[in-house]
């Protein structure tokens, strides 16, 4: 089972984007063990520290500079996934430099959005992945 982990700088203190993004987690669940971790918001040096503890070879950052992809595309690059692979979302102020040079850079969108509106569209595009590698008829079409 594809194994994915989350961490984000900040908490999700919307009600509305929290209960899309527990829903959307719950859809998950059959398909991949999905975990996910909420550091502090404490500026970039102090961050750069916490998430470089969470990293490992399969680390993707996102970020609006990174490689863009389609659904169809993200489910066929997770379906390929080997091991454990984790996804850092960054706060207010981003992520920090050293951080993304020891990744590799995804990107949802070349515009930027809050970090509770990326963590939810992260998390439904990880369900519409499933949907998609299983043959399930949740596509984009």
């Amino acid at each position: 089972m594809l194994k994915i982990k989350i961490v984000a700088v900040g908490r999700v203190k919307e009600p509305g984007i929290s209960s899309q993004i527990a829903e959307f987690q719950k859809r998950i669940r059959p398909f991949a063990e999905l975990t996910h971790t909420e550091l502090k918001d404490e500026g970039l040096t102090k961050e750069a520290a916490k998430l470089e503890n969470h990293m490992g070879p399969n680390t993707y950052v996102l970020d609006e500079g990174g490689k863009m992809q389609s659904s169809v595309e993200f489910a066929a690059f997770l379906k390929k996934a080997e091991g454990e692979i984790t996804f850092i979302l960054g706060g207010p102020e981003g992520v920090a430099p050293e951080v993304k040079q020891k990744s590799k850079l995804i990107s949802l969108s070349k515009m930027t959005f809050t970090h509770e509106m990326a963590k939810l569209f992260l998390i439904e595009q990880l369900y519409r992945a499933c949907m998609i590698n299983s043959g399930r008829g949740y596509y984009h079409k």
